[in-house]
């Protein structure tokens, strides 16, 4: 038989330190390993978002630099140009040609053109958002080349005259709206993202609109009126652009000599075209006949215009 060696209060005494010492924590224990499990939380969070303001910082070093040069020139004709569109897309003010304008040859200069809806014109966001859709079409194919525009509803033309989509989409790193999104980016790979964009802006996009501000001469403007025939056949869809040039419609063409800020012309025209098929083309697709209507359309206003220029 066994026996407990020595007395048997030492022992229960020494068990009772052991359970102090390995037993559950205290709450005094408890809190400080609380505090700084919280503390080292919030110094990652704090040295995380100090390491991110820094790389959003450097992204909006550089945009400040870009708005200092091509901002200045950028943004004033910006204001100019869609000045223009909004005080043309309300009632319309009537037809006027300049006596210089039948002899100023600006198809031979650079410029800049716009084409959408009157509806899409009556304000500046909807304007930005409609002219950052617009696209080069059979208009300006007929009546700024002289050679053949079949493919020009494709958008297959010569880059000339520059759709002001183009300056919208190259400058879109110095607008507000980008610098709010850099500012509210929540994480790395997000600022990661937006240094990209300036750096593909600044490489390839940025240089053109540079080119667009010093080069362009003029300001080709249409302005297309919606009507009940084409609102009716979208079957309560948006009534687009594209879908509205497939019916006959009046459009308001706008000439503006950017180095005189002066109104070359102003006329509304409502092509009287025909669009016939005939042969094999019959049996082209709905996408190809509409193509071909567009064109027939885009190249009657084209003519108009060229008859009130007087030019051949």
């Amino acid at each position: 038989m066994n026996r407990d060696r020595g007395l048997k209060s030492i022992k229960e005494a020494r068990q009772d330190r052991v359970s102090r010492k390995f037993g559950r924590p205290t709450g005094t224990a408890a809190i400080v390993v609380v505090v700084g499990l919280l503390l080292v939380l919030l110094g990652n969070y704090l040295w995380t978002e100090r390491k991110l303001d820094a790389k959003r910082e450097a992204v909006l070093s550089q945009q400040r630099a870009a708005l200092a040069t091509l901002g200045a020139e950028w943004f004033p004709l910006r204001d100019r140009i869609e000045g223009i569109v909004m005080a043309n897309a309300n009632d319309y003010l009537g037809d006027q040609t300049a006596t210089e304008a039948t002899t100023w040859d600006f198809r031979a200069i650079p410029g800049i053109y716009l084409r959408l809806r009157t509806a899409d014109a009556q304000n500046v966001k909807d304007l930005r958002t409609a002219g950052g859709e617009s696209r080069r079409d059979g208009f300006t194919a007929c009546l700024l080349r002289t050679q053949s525009a079949e493919d020009m509803d494709a958008g297959q033309s010569e880059d000339r005259p520059w759709n002001l989509r183009q300056a919208y989409m190259s400058t879109r790193v110095l607008t507000d709206e980008w610098t709010h999104e850099v500012k509210t980016a929540g994480d790395e790979m997000r600022v990661r993202v937006f240094e990209e964009q300036y750096d593909k802006a600044k490489r390839e996009e940025i240089p053109v609109a540079v080119d667009i501000v010093k080069r362009a001469q003029f300001f080709l403007l249409v302005l297309d009126e919606d009507t009940a025939e084409a609102r009716a056949d979208q079957d309560g869809g948006p009534l687009t652009l594209q879908a509205l040039e497939l019916y006959s419609h009046a459009s308001r063409v706008i000439l503006f000599n950017l180095n005189t800020n002066k109104l070359e012309m102003r006329l509304r025209r409502t092509p009287q075209t025909k669009f016939y098929l005939a042969g094999e083309n019959r049996a082209l697709p709905q996408e190809s006949r509409d193509a071909m209507v567009r064109q027939v359309n885009n190249c009657g206003l084209a003519t108009d215009v060229k008859r009130a220029l007087k030019m051949k």
